[in-house]
């Protein structure tokens, strides 16, 4: 690990443009294990097997119900661990024709009809459980956990980031449903 004491001036100059382009489609995408804290996984996968956008890979056997779903579909091109085996990354090779799991899609008219239990037994059936992160040390809440209190974090603070106005513009009704649930 590399430890900065008076910080770092990165000779770039300028901003990034402010437009989203389209970009070529990935070949392979992955989930990173150090992106969770804690994580001890239980695989429901195996290298070479098909996959397809939103099967679940493995779940965490110290959070029991929570499932780490595919991002991409595919074949699992690896399986990385190191050391005490801890999950390194799950990679998928991305295929030309991927195929998904379609789970329960809320529109704007239905959102009042939803019990709290049926939007969240959606976010842990889809994989979609696993962004929320609980203070103070960013783990996954367990499944049956009842926050006091949602902060929503708009703001890359990373140098030469984006302006998050111009990405939540585009799906404005999609954040603001999200909101609301």
């Amino acid at each position: 690990m590399i430890k900065i004491k008076k910080g770092l001036n990165i000779p770039i100059s300028g901003t990034p443009e402010d437009k989203i382009t389209d970009f070529k489609n990935p070949r392979s995408v992955a989930l990173v294990g150090s992106d969770y804290h804690g994580l001890k996984p239980a695989m429901l996968v195996t290298e070479g097997e098909k996959v397809k956008i939103g099967q679940p890979l493995f779940k965490d056997k110290k959070n029991p119900g929570v499932i780490f779903s595919s991002p991409g579909g595919g074949v699992v091109e690896s399986i990385n661990r190191g050391a005490k085996r801890a999950l390194q990354s799950v990679v998928i090779e991305i295929s030309d024709n991927e195929e998904e799991i379609s789970f329960l899609s809320i529109k704007t008219d239905d959102l009042s009809n939803q019990t709290q239990s049926s939007i969240r037994d959606n976010l842990i059936k889809s994989g979609l459980w696993t962004s929320f992160r609980t203070r103070p040390f960013s783990k996954i809440p367990t499944i049956d956990s009842d926050p006091k209190s949602i902060f929503i974090n708009c703001m890359d603070t990373n140098p030469l980031s984006l302006d998050p106005e111009l990405i939540i513009s585009n799906n404005f009704d999609n954040f603001e449903l999200g909101l609301s649930a």
